[in-house]
């Protein structure tokens, strides 16, 4: 399995760009990143893979709660300033540049969880990715992801609007197709970035094929104190943008 794919290449080509995106942006901030990091609770003393570290966020914060964090991203560019950051904010945190579905440099049953924080979405081999999770997990690990939630995220979907752009109601369509495409993430962006769809039965196959057992399953809204941080997590009240759950490997 090769360590590059157009999913890795074509983030590595963005990476300067998603670095100041995920600093800034209100979504990952103060909607995913907290409710991920109560999702896991105390990991005090676990090894952890954060997989698709990206620029090392979770990855620095986990290790700052007392995790033994191992944080992979196939970016050969996010990988340098997730350890470039870590070692400036003095956190203990691992990095390695290897594609979701080959941690070969990870030995089977060597960490308790595998995080997988808004990145499996986004993987172009989803079955090795979750095969991969599963192997590097000892018996009774979990694996903890959360992704944009795809009945809400085809190419074909939007909000539409009324008078004075009110929001009307939300439209899908051609959601089961499995597709690529190009699209900027973020009118800052200088290039656009390879997205993936694929319908929800193919996160639950890859996971349950693979023998996970699901243990937790959140399509969450925003709380009242969430919105005060932006006026664009009045959305999520109506409709889901992200979906979390928890497999767990089996002892």
């Amino acid at each position: 399995m090769a360590a590059d794919d157009s999913s890795t290449r074509s983030w590595d080509a963005i990476a300067d760009d998603w670095i100041a995106h995920a600093d800034a942006n209100d979504y990952r901030n103060f909607f995913l990143m907290p409710r991920m990091l109560a999702m896991l609770g105390d990991v005090r003393g676990k090894r952890i893979v954060d997989l698709g570290c990206g620029e090392g966020g979770y990855a620095r914060e986990l290790a700052r709660r007392g995790a033994s964090v191992t944080g992979v991203d196939g970016s050969e560019r996010l990988i340098a300033a997730a350890r470039e950051r870590a070692a400036a904010e003095g956190v203990a945190a691992a990095f390695l540049r290897a594609n979701a579905n080959a941690l070969d440099a990870l030995a089977p049953s060597s960490h308790e969880i595998v995080v997988a924080a808004m990145s499996l979405m986004d993987v172009e081999d989803l079955r090795g990715a979750i095969r991969e999770a599963h192997r590097v997990l000892a018996p009774g690990g979990e694996l903890v992801m959360s992704i944009t939630h795809p009945c809400f995220s085809a190419p074909l979907s939007q909000w539409v609007r009324g008078d004075g752009r009110a929001l009307l109601h939300f439209a899908v369509d051609r959601y089961l197709e499995r597709t690529a495409w190009k699209s900027y993430i973020a009118p800052s962006f200088r290039a656009a970035v390879l997205r993936r769809h694929r319908p929800l039965e193919d996160y639950m196959a890859a996971a349950i094929e693979t023998g996970f057992v699901l243990r937790a399953f959140s399509e969450p809204d925003a709380s009242v104190e969430e919105r005060r941080h932006s006026r664009r997590f009045e959305k999520l009240s109506r409709i889901p943008y992200f979906l979390f759950m928890r497999w767990g490997k089996p002892v």
